[in-house]
């Protein structure tokens, strides 16, 4: 596994995604290897060490690249797309004659030059829109959803820096096709790459594996005074996952609480809101299902292109309904039997309204989640259906 973050130098879903996917892999019997920079993180992080201690204990052998160059070594590889500082121990890493080696978020490990190196059967899963948006999560400027380029602005708005060789499309071509099969969490993302893919000549196949989530056992007691009814929200609190429109939305409904779990990025100050949004800040993994099952649904108000959906899914895994603003993969997570879809923030009151207002509507949007989460998003499933693949690609190359 190649990634840029890795439990504990990480933040966001793609780190702890490469990590559960590892230790499941190495109880399943197989030996796992992950690179990545740990000069990154402290790029993005501006932190010089993580709070917690790395988990030594799982089975998974780590390799945390730290280069003499610092924090210069990824502002680099963001500037020129390749490993740069890294390539010769990348290199000395990924020719010890792995199976297959499986590139996850390579933003800052590596960029699309490192999608070439090693010998084994080379796998590249979507874990962002990286690959075709330079923000990483088709958000435009404007605040909202991202349906016609505008690369630069969108670039400069977000504060990053401009990378030239995005304007290199055959060269981001020639690194794709090194890969012999593309992951994609989700068809909506999967069709926004294949439509790149379309453009720049390249035809790399392609498989879609929806993401899954460790079923949570709804369990255990949330706290004594939370209210007795309200709704949940879990995420990180900024601009582009909707939370904003989210607590807009509660002002206008100041009998129906809102809890709210998370941090905004970077540390800043919590955004505004009224007396009915409780604010939890970071709640550990073993005591989240608890604020899930009790909760009469999560709202998942996100307004940008999310590949798939995470707290979605684990909020079905407890039998807790969903409300999710129709945009990026988690339409294809939240189906009507469990949960709701709605595309502004009259049709987000709409919709708390309607729930709130029928307890019995929310308690079989639970049970039916509960079903769906068990028929597609478990860690047996996505194994199966990625070692076959692996399978498949490896018998063809």
């Amino acid at each position: 596994m190649v990634t840029t973050f890795y439990p504990p130098y990480s933040f966001g879903g793609d780190g702890a995604f490469v990590q559960q996917l590892a230790r499941d892999l190495v109880r399943a019997g197989h030996e796992v290897h992950v690179v990545h920079c740990t000069d990154a993180w402290r790029v993005v992080s501006g932190q010089s060490e993580p709070v917690e201690a790395a988990d030594t204990s799982d089975g998974v052998v780590v390799h945390r690249l730290r280069s003499r160059f610092g924090k210069l070594s990824p502002l680099v590889t963001q500037q020129t797309g390749r490993p740069s500082f890294k390539t010769s121990e990348l290199k000395r890493i990924l020719s010890d004659g792995f199976d297959v080696i499986n590139f996850h978020n390579i933003s800052l490990v590596g960029g699309p030059g490192v999608l070439g190196m090693g010998a084994a059967t080379r796998v590249f899963t979507l874990h962002e829109h990286w690959w075709v948006c330079p923000t990483h999560i088709l958000y435009k400027y404007t605040g909202e959803l991202c349906e016609e380029r505008a690369c630069l602005r969108c670039t400069l708005a977000h504060r990053r820096p401009p990378q030239l060789w995005r304007g290199a499309q055959a060269w981001m071509g020639r690194c794709l096709s090194n890969v012999d099969l593309v992951v994609s969490p989700s068809e909506f993302t999967a069709s926004h790459h294949r439509e790149w893919m379309k453009k720049a000549g390249v035809d790399v196949p392609m498989r879609v594996i929806p993401e899954y989530s460790i079923p949570l056992d709804g369990g255990g007691s949330p706290p004594a005074d939370l209210p007795e009814r309200f709704f949940l929200y879990v995420g990180r609190l900024s601009a582009a996952k909707g939370v904003d429109s989210l607590l807009a939305a509660f002002a206008q409904r100041p009998d129906y609480p809102l809890i709210v779990v998370g941090e905004p990025d970077g540390g800043g100050p919590l955004p505004l809101a009224g007396s009915n949004v409780r604010f939890t800040g970071r709640v550990p993994r073993e005591k989240l299902s608890a604020y899930y099952a009790a909760a009469e649904a999560l709202v998942f108000p996100s307004i940008c292109a999310e590949t798939f959906g995470l707290t979605a899914a684990e909020a079905l895994s407890c039998g807790t309904a969903v409300i999710a603003r129709a945009s990026g993969g988690v339409q294809e997570v939240v189906a009507p039997d469990v949960g709701t879809l709605y595309s502004d923030e009259p049709g987000l009151l709409r919709d708390l309204d309607r729930i709130w207002s029928d307890p019995t509507l929310a308690q079989r949007m639970g049970q039916e989640g509960r079903r769906r989460h068990e028929q597609c998003y478990t860690p047996a499933l996505y194994l199966q259906r990625y070692l076959d693949a692996l399978q498949e690609t490896r018998s063809r190359v």
